[in-house]
């Protein structure tokens, strides 16, 4: 065994050898994004997500995304004012691919409370709205998602909808067809969430809500007439609404859609004519297509009980409902002896609901209201 140290020039070179300062084979990535650890992560993943530089820019923002999904992350990055830099990029900066995943970000705050109550200190509603003209239609969804998470079941977000002027921003998009048919559904849904404040009805009614929801009920895509529909039962909440749908011949249409071949969409169909045909004028406009067009749309509604679906079955007893006060109704429906044992059978199911609507049909119809229509 030789001993080292007995040859010094061999021990020399050795020793450099092992501890010199090698060069790396390969140069440090800039733009990969490491994570830190504890209380250094949230403050370093926002001031990346802030850098000028454009591939780190990116890469940060992809990694936000899976970091605001832990619920400390995001309260951690939300205090840092992450949601301010968020809108400023979804809004206005120049690259695609930062819009785009600012954006998914900016849906992700929205499923959480904390996200969104940021989202509403924020103005996060007034600051993107420009984001709905977006010429990336990912960039679009990604707003619309976000903003309808936000909104859903928060009467203080929807104000702050109303405040920006979504309801007329939302039609103008639908009725110019501005929005690709796939994201109408969305923007429908939108709309839907603004009308739960007064103002927002009363200005969606003003920018032809009614029309346009009207003229998307025709629509060959399956979610939109949903959604057109759905949109129609809100709208239709207002009197001067259904005069209007009335008007505009919204009741011959909702009643083909009591035949489409999706079940949603006869639900949501059934929905809307239930809500116009509480007006008199709604009763009367149906039995005046079956005179005059041969519908047989009192027949039809009798026919969609035979569905088991509680919604939809819901939906079309209170339908029948309000018709039934009307003679002409109320003798076609007495004489369906399917339709009676149907809802006979209806009146004593487990569902209380379908059950205490099947019971006010049946009183409708035979205990003969005063005839005054």
């Amino acid at each position: 065994e030789i001993e080292v140290r007995e040859y010094p020039t061999l021990y020399l070179y050795l020793s450099m050898f092992l501890h010199e300062v090698k060069v790396s084979a390969k140069g440090r990535n800039e733009a990969r994004i490491v994570s830190a650890f504890g209380a250094s992560m949230c403050p370093k993943l926002v001031r990346e997500v802030m850098s000028h530089n454009r591939p780190v820019r990116v890469n940060a923002l992809l990694a936000l995304c899976e970091e605001l999904q832990n619920p400390a992350s995001l309260v951690g990055c939300v205090d840092l004012g992450i949601v301010s830099v968020l809108n400023a990029q979804v809004s206005a900066d120049q690259d695609p691919l930062t819009r785009l995943r600012a954006a998914k970000a900016l849906e992700i705050c929205s499923r959480n409370a904390t996200g969104v109550h940021a989202l509403l200190q924020g103005n996060t509603a007034q600051m993107i709205v420009s984001a709905l003209s977006d010429d990336e239609i990912e960039v679009r969804e990604y707003v619309y998602r976000a903003l309808i998470e936000f909104s859903t079941g928060n009467l203080s977000c929807v104000h702050a909808l109303v405040a920006a002027d979504y309801p007329a921003i939302l039609i103008n998009q639908l009725r110019t067809a501005k929005e690709k048919t796939v994201l109408q559904p969305l923007a429908l849904r939108l709309l839907h969430n603004c009308l739960y404040s007064g103002c927002g009805l009363e200005s969606a009614l003003g920018h032809s809500a009614v029309e346009t929801c009207i003229e998307l009920l025709a629509s060959i895509d399956t979610e939109v007439r949903r959604e057109a529909a759905s949109t129609l039962i809100a709208l239709c909440l207002a009197d001067v609404a259904k005069m209007l749908a009335i008007e505009c011949g919204a009741i011959e249409i909702i009643i083909e859609l009591l035949k489409d071949s999706d079940r949603l969409v006869r639900s949501a169909a059934a929905g809307a004519l239930m809500t116009i045909t509480t007006a008199d004028e709604g009763k009367q406009a149906i039995i005046s297509l079956d005179k005059i067009k041969k519908k047989n749309s009192v027949s039809l509604l009798a026919e969609l009980l035979n569905e088991k679906d509680d919604i939809l079955t819901t939906n079309t007893l209170k339908c029948i409902a309000n018709i039934a006060v009307h003679p002409k109704a109320r003798e076609i429906l007495k004489n369906k002896t399917k339709f009676i044992d149907r809802l006979t059978t209806l009146c004593i199911c487990d569902n209380a609901a379908i059950g205490k609507n099947a019971r006010i049909v049946k009183k409708a119809i035979f205990l003969c209201p005063k005839e005054t229509l």
